[in-house]
C-alpha cells in the first residue's frame, strides 16, 4: 500500500492527470507513512523479543504496553478515512483516473485487483481492530500462572481503549467482532478467516443451488468481499449435542460448503426470471 501511495505521488508531481494532486493523495493516504514507521519499530520490537526462536516463556503482552502511546496515531488516519472514502468514490466515476487507479495498483506488486482500492483504504483500521481479537486469543492460550498472563490482560484492555477512543476504528472492531462470532458458528471452515477479506455481512437468506443437475437448499450469506453458502445442520442432533456439552457455550449451526469472492463472480437473469451466479 506505500508502494502504492509513492507511485501515485509520482503521478501528482508529474502533473500526468489533472485529477491527481499531491492533495488529492494526501487526502486519500493521510499520515499512511507516519503509521508505517510505528509498525516497523514494533515489528522491530516483537522480532527481538522472539529471537532467536519463539518460547513459552516470553511475555509478548509488554511489546503493546510500550507502544500504547504511539498507536494513537491511528487517530488522524480514521478520522480521514470517511472523507477518503468520499473522494475516491468521485475519482472513479472519472474513466482515466479509474484506469490510472488499477494500473498503479498491479505496478505497485499486486498480483491482481480483486480487493479493490476501498478496501486497502480500510486495512489499516482493519489491523489496529484486530488486535484486540489476537490478545484475547492470545489470553485464552496462556496458562494463568504464566509470566505473561497480567501482562496480555492489561494489553487487551488497552488495545480495546486504543479502538474505543476512535471511533471509526471502535465500528470497525464491533463489526469485526461480529464476524467472528458468526463464523465461530460454522462448522468445517475453510480458506482464511472472514475477518481477513471482509469487514460485514450484507445479507443472508435460503436459495436452492443448482450444480451438475443436482438442487440443493443452501444458506447463503452475502458480505462485502464474499459469498459464502451452508448447509443447516441437522437441529434434533445439534439441540442433543448442545444439551450434552459441558459448556453453555453454542456450538456449529452451519456446515461450511463454499466460498466465492464477489470480485469474480457474475449475476445474470435467466429467462424464467429467476437469477444465476
Amino acid at each position: 500500500m506505500v508502494v502504492l501511495l509513492h507511485r501515485l505521488n509520482q503521478y501528482a508531481v508529474s502533473k500526468i492527470d489533472k485529477n491527481i494532486t499531491e492533495e488529492t493523495v494526501k487526502v486519500l493516504f493521510s499520515n499512511l507513512e507516519e503509521m508505517l514507521s510505528v509498525h516497523k519499530d514494533f515489528l522491530s520490537m516483537v522480532e527481538e523479543l522472539l529471537h532467536p526462536e519463539p518460547c513459552a516463556y516470553q511475555e509478548v503482552g509488554r511489546c503493546f504496553l510500550h507502544f500504547r502511546g504511539r498507536f494513537q496515531i491511528y487517530d488522524e488516519y480514521c478520522g480521514n478515512h470517511e472523507k477518503a472514502q468520499r473522494l475516491l468514490l468521485e475519482l472513479n466515476k472519472i474513466r482515466t483516473v479509474r484506469t490510472l487507479l488499477l494500473n498503479c495498483m498491479l505496478l505497485s506488486g499486486r498480483k491482481n485487483t480483486e480487493v479493490p482500492l476501498e478496501g486497502y483504504l480500510l486495512a489499516p483500521i482493519q489491523r489496529i481492530c484486530k488486535y484486540p481479537l489476537l490478545l484475547r486469543e492470545l489470553l485464552k492460550r496462556t496458562p494463568k500462572k504464566h509470566n505473561d498472563y497480567s501482562t496480555v490482560q492489561e494489553s487487551l484492555q488497552v488495545m480495546k481503549a486504543v479502538c474505543s477512543s476512535i471511533n471509526e476504528a471502535k465500528r470497525q472492531m464491533e463489526k469485526l467482532e461480529v464476524l467472528e462470532e458468526w463464523q465461530s458458528h460454522i462448522e468445517g471452515w475453510e480458506g482464511s478467516n472472514i475477518t481477513d477479506c471482509c469487514t460485514e455481512m450484507l445479507m443472508q437468506g435460503v436459495l436452492l443451488k443448482i450444480s451438475a443437475g443436482n438442487i440443493q437448499e443452501r444458506v447463503f450469506f452475502l458480505f462485502d468481499n464474499l459469498l459464502v453458502y451452508c448447509k443447516k445442520k441437522n437441529r434434533q442432533v445439534f439441540l442433543m449435542r448442545l444439551k450434552n456439552s459441558k459448556t453453555a457455550t453454542e456450538g456449529p449451526r452451519y456446515l461450511f460448503r463454499g466460498r466465492i469472492n464477489t470480485e469474480v463472480m457474475e449475476v445474470e437473469n435467466v429467462d424464467d426470471g429467476t437469477g444465476v451466479c
